[in-house]
């Protein structure tokens, strides 16, 4: 889950929400400048559903050793391997193209997003269970891709979806997690206009208000993008057990926040 302190209050948005929001976001992508990769259909469902294993963590939730609620970003490694292993393999039942994008969604996220972040060293700095998943994805990796087939058609495909799944996922973050909250700007990076653009274009993303940010260049087919996301708002103070924090959530009335994006 996604938690920020904001205004006295623990912010929480579980990750299905977050990947909701993305659907939306990816289902709104392209232009004239932005092409969308084709076939287009199994991007916005990867969007869509590339958190899926997170659906049973985020409904026993923990609390570290202070009695402060572990968001996503304070995971152990083997649950967060385990957790990006289930979202693969839910993925892969909605098609090979959708598995295979949400596979590589999970490997970048123990890979320097697969290079968006810089040279990858192979094995550096891995732990055990880092490796264990991305043994477990080429192998299913390559299976998919056998099935495909298409070759060059399909790298090309492939790369050019994801970094779009990227930028979207790290958007929706923005927005939901510290990024919006602290008026800080962003950075997408890569964003492919085309297939087989390799170097892509940065997007910045700035504030406009507490629910709506800006980027530039404008990816969308609108001039403005809604966003809804599912939160609950519980008190900023230790919890005891993960039981009592799941307590607590469980009492907090769900609120939907109307956030959006605009082109700068």
């Amino acid at each position: 889950m996604i938690i920020t302190r904001t205004a006295g209050h623990l912010r929480v948005v579980r990750q299905v929400a977050h990947q909701d929001q993305c659907g939306r976001l990816v289902a709104a992508w392209g232009n004239a400048a932005f092409a969308r990769p084709d076939p287009w259909q199994p991007v916005v469902t990867a969007a869509s559903c590339h958190d899926e294993g997170w659906r049973t963590p985020d409904e026993h939730p923990q609390v570290r050793a202070d009695g402060r609620p572990r968001g996503f970003d304070a995971m152990e490694g083997e649950a967060h391997a385990a957790i990006h292993r289930a979202s693969a393999h839910a993925a892969a039942t909605r098609g090979d193209r959708v598995g295979l994008l949400v596979g590589m969604h999970g490997a970048g996220l123990m890979m320097r997003h697969l290079g968006l972040d810089g040279p990858v060293a192979a094995g550096a700095g891995c732990s055990s269970a880092a490796q264990g998943l991305l043994r477990s994805h080429a192998g299913v990796a390559h299976a998919q891709r056998t099935r495909i087939g298409e070759g060059a058609a399909l790298a090309g495909w492939a790369w050019a979806a994801y970094r779009i799944l990227q930028a979207v996922d790290l958007l929706s973050l923005y927005l939901t997690w510290t990024g919006l909250v602290a008026g800080e700007s962003w950075m997408l990076r890569r964003v492919p206009r085309v297939t087989g653009d390799e170097r892509g274009v940065g997007i910045t993303v700035t504030p406009v208000d507490g629910l709506t940010c800006a980027v530039n260049p404008w990816p969308f087919a609108t001039g403005r993008v809604e966003a809804p996301v599912e939160v609950r708002m519980i008190a900023d103070r230790p919890y005891p057990r993960g039981e009592d924090f799941g307590s607590a959530l469980q009492s907090a009335r769900p609120e939907v926040l109307l956030m959006a994006v605009v082109a700068a």
